[in-house]
């Protein structure tokens, strides 16, 4: 969501995203329709959380061979709901995630997976990715303070 107030696109169709209720998990699976629908590389922003909820969604991109980007946000949270809970005034309860290792997830899937933990990193890694056949996956450690007076 905090994605969608910073991107900026450069035609029409270019941003899929899930408005309104902010549905987890949807991200992989709206990239992996556009790449088939376009045949084009395709770039996939999701959370840690929301990525979990479809991690079998990795095995049809290396069965279809499609040329997905995953970027994944990882702050071993549901940052959004923390939130919420910290403005009403409410316990911290349910929102904590334990550290998964994203890299060698998409690596078990057949892709390619990568930690990243600078802009350095990220940039040399994504252009990599989108110059590489099938999906890779870069795991990028976040700040969920990020999101403090963001909504």
């Amino acid at each position: 969501m905090l994605l969608s107030q910073l991107w900026s696109c450069d035609g029409p169709r270019r941003l899929l995203q899930s408005t309104g209720l902010c549905t987890m998990g949807c991200a992989l699976p709206l990239a992996t329709g556009a790449a088939m629908g376009s045949g084009q590389p395709t770039l996939c922003f999701v959370g840690d959380a929301g990525l979990e909820m479809v991690l079998g969604e990795l095995a049809t991109l290396r069965d279809l061979a499609l040329p997905v980007v995953v970027i994944v946000l990882v702050d071993e949270a549901l940052g959004l709901i923390a939130l919420k809970q910290r403005q009403m005034g409410l316990a911290r309860a349910g929102v904590d995630l334990g550290l998964s290792d994203f890299a060698a997830i998409a690596r078990a899937f057949g892709g390619h997976g990568a930690t990243v933990g600078d802009r350095a990193t990220l940039a040399r890694e994504a252009a990599d990715a989108f110059a590489r056949p099938g999906f890779s996956l870069l795991a990028c450690r976040i700040d969920a303070a990020a999101y403090e007076g963001a909504f």
